[in-house]
């Protein structure tokens, strides 16, 4: 049998071991056994009313041995655990995901020893197969995503954690960044063939392409203060300290990005992040978009730090470069940086991680309500009188928790296909939720919110058809019992009356022959 992840494997051995710890309960105290009374009961309550007793007799003991006979089915298939199912006789992952398999996770450093196997009633076994047989074979007939925009969603988790370096960002953008693009923007110069190998929107950030390769920018301006791991260069930093009296030196700021002479503030950005995470996912946005290395990493480096100072100050621009383009002081800059609050810092530090909580959560969702579902189903069974109807109805409800993992696949694949539509290229790719326009993040936002309200959406849509439908298919069930209730009632009555009828003229014949 197949489960889409270990969690779910393990919570589905609990859920039947508890099933099973319950189900002996009420065997052992004798609960299981009280609905028979009720069913002989009711045979006979039912069918004595309002009929002649030698007919109600008759047709109450046929409607018992049945009734009876559906219960101890119900017991034998839906009831009584028999088939045996352990973690390592199931087959874990699902058609688009090569998941890790329970003894290399630490799940089963912790259930392993508790959660080793449990017996399944035979029904609920087959049902569990052909649900999880019949949601794999939907989702990879739908075909598998790419995941790029889940990986994007990662990409705004990684956060730099070393305080040195965020000061150090903070540093540059003062003493670097903002001088250049000033300049830039006062002498207008021509770099058309920079723009647009790195795109229109370089000259908008820290590590901008435009200020490394033209003269007169990066390699015009130096850091104020000292940085650590740069040397002392008595041509560079002779004439701020003409005694050599300091233990680091003012590097230039292209020397200060690209670590020349010292260590790289780019490279020390990369560091911050989960580096296997990060080459897997330069590599993909590498090929999806046909983009050399550099300038894919240059786009993931930029959304870091933009995305870090959103989170952290609460700006509604895409970092410092989007307050830059208003204020060229520093203290206006971090003033403003600080204060205002918009659309964008609203989405990165709610929306944006909220739905990826949404996605992580989904699935431990539907793993703990399958286990619950299971664990319950004595009572379900022992209260209904083990009702054939009531078996069907909690099949129909496994089956649809089930399914839910085919429609998060159909709202992932959705939501692929759509932002690749939207954004052909890296750049609208990357670009962070600002909220200036309708453009570029704004659009990212939007696409964001409505998946996650498919994600949650869907299977409440499903459930609810589901559930519909479980009710019409109760009333019809209901309508033939009462039909059928109400035709062998009339049947009794006319049998009885025919009985009485043929008495009677039995009766006066015989009285006819006694005078003769």
């Amino acid at each position: 049998m197949n489960v889409n992840d270990p969690l779910q494997g393990f919570a589905t051995i609990f859920g039947w071991m508890q099933y099973q710890n319950l189900w002996d309960i009420f065997v052992f105290t004798g609960i299981a056994f009280i609905p028979f009374f009720f069913i002989v009961a009711y045979a006979f309550s039912e069918n004595y009313t309002g009929q002649e007793a030698k007919a109600g007799s008759r047709k109450s003991l046929h409607m018992m041995e049945l009734e009876i006979a559906k219960a101890v089915l119900a017991i034998m298939l839906a009831a009584q655990p028999l088939v045996n199912l352990s973690v390592d006789s199931m087959d874990v992952g699902d058609p688009c995901d090569d998941r890790l398999q329970p003894e290399e996770t630490t799940y089963d450093d912790q259930f392993a020893e508790e959660m080793t196997q449990a017996n399944v009633p035979l029904w609920w076994y087959g049902t569990m197969a052909i649900g999880h047989g019949f949601t794999g074979a939907a989702i990879a007939g739908i075909g598998c995503p790419d995941e790029m925009v889940q990986t994007r969603l990662e990409l705004d988790e990684q956060r730099i954690q070393d305080s040195s370096v965020s000061a150090q960002i903070r540093q540059f953008a003062e003493q670097c960044f903002i001088p250049a693009r000033s300049k830039y923007h006062r002498d207008n110069p021509d770099v058309e063939g920079i723009l647009d190998e790195h795109g229109q929107d370089d000259p908008e950030w820290i590590g901008s392409r435009t200020y490394l390769q033209t003269d007169g920018y990066y390699n015009n301006y130096r850091a104020e203060q000292p940085v650590e791991g740069f040397d002392f260069n008595e041509d560079r930093d002779g004439a701020n300290y003409p005694d050599g009296d300091t233990d680091y030196g003012h590097p230039y700021c292209n020397e200060w990005w690209e670590g020349q002479g010292g260590p790289s503030l780019r490279q020390m950005i990369v560091d911050e992040t989960d580096q296997s995470f990060w080459e897997n996912a330069r590599d993909r946005f590498s090929s999806l978009f046909g983009e050399d290395q550099q300038v894919t990493e240059d786009r993931m480096i930029r959304r870091v730090i933009d995305q870090e100072i959103m989170a952290l100050a609460g700006s509604s621009d895409a970092g410092w470069a989007g307050q830059a383009s208003r204020t060229h002081n520093n203290e206006n800059l971090l003033s403003g940086a600080m204060s205002s609050v918009g659309v964008g810092s609203f989405y990165t530090t709610s929306w944006g991680p909220m739905m990826h909580t949404i996605r992580e959560a989904a699935p431990i969702i539907q793993s703990f309500l399958l286990m619950g579902m299971y664990m319950l189903l004595p009572f379900v069974l022992v209260f209904s009188g083990y009702s054939w109807k009531t078996v069907f109805i909690a099949t129909a409800a496994i089956l649809t928790v089930m399914f839910w993992s085919y429609l998060w696949q159909v709202s992932m694949w959705l939501e692929n296909n759509m932002a690749m539509a939207l954004w052909p290229d890296m750049q609208g790719w990357m670009t962070p939720a600002d909220g200036q326009g309708v453009g570029g993040g704004t659009k990212g936002m939007l696409l964001n919110i409505i998946v996650s309200f498919l994600h949650i959406g869907l299977p409440l849509i499903f459930s609810t058809m589901m559930a519909w439908a479980g009710y019409q298919v109760g009333t019809l069930t209901k309508g033939g019992d009462g039909m059928g209730a109400s035709q062998a009632g009339q049947l009794g009555s006319s049998g009885a009356a025919t009985t009485v009828s043929a008495g009677k003229s039995a009766g006066k014949s015989a009285g006819k022959a006694a005078r003769r």
